[in-house]
């Protein structure tokens, strides 16, 4: 009877034993990444993806939708329940910024975690130029991270190997920590 049990959970145990190979995280600097990559003039696209944004241990999850098109860029943010949380247009030639929170009942705390990120028009320069431009280092067993005007980026898998469209891109910076899920995106 015990050899029976045992044989019948030998293949379950062994089974259940998730043995994934790790994935190679591949440190570039910014001057490698720029001489590597081909940064290309991408005046319009679109993604949806998921977030998580915290700032200390305080945080915040939900969802992104962001839309480009020529010198105008609209993010619009939800919360897990499709609420819309804020809407931020940016103005790339006047470089100007409106950030619109729908709701007069939703927190401050909330605001202000978004705000961090969102509400300067450098970092979402440099959201969208890490985004739109992946290392070319990076593929589904290579993570790649870039250090970038205080900032730490990491790019983690492929969706696409041939565009290079990365699963997750995650910004760290300080107490600051912005990590994207790519659902679609579309150049």
């Amino acid at each position: 009877m015990k050899i029976a049990l045992i044989l019948f959970l030998l293949p379950i145990i062994i089974g259940c034993a998730n043995i994934k190979q790790s994935k190679n995280d591949t440190p570039l600097n910014y001057s490698e990444y720029k001489k590597n990559s081909k940064i290309p003039e991408i005046k319009s696209f679109f993604l949806t993806g998921k977030i998580s944004l915290f700032v200390k241990e305080k945080g915040l999850s939900g969802r992104i939708k962001w839309v480009s098109e020529e010198e105008n860029d609209t993010i619009e943010i939800y919360d897990p329940f499709n609420s819309t949380i804020a809407k931020i247009y940016l103005t790339k030639s006047s470089k100007k910024i409106s950030f619109i929170t729908p709701s007069a009942s939703q927190s401050k705390e909330t605001e202000n975690f978004i705000r961090n990120i969102f509400g300067n028009s450098s970092n979402i320069f440099i959201l969208r130029k890490f985004l739109l431009s992946p290392p070319i280092e990076l593929s589904n067993n290579q993570n790649v991270s870039i250090n970038f005007n205080g900032w730490v980026i990491k790019f983690k898998g492929t969706q696409d190997n041939i565009r290079k469209i990365p699963k997750i891109v995650e910004y760290t910076k300080g107490n600051l920590n912005l990590k994207i899920f790519i659902n679609n995106l579309k150049i």
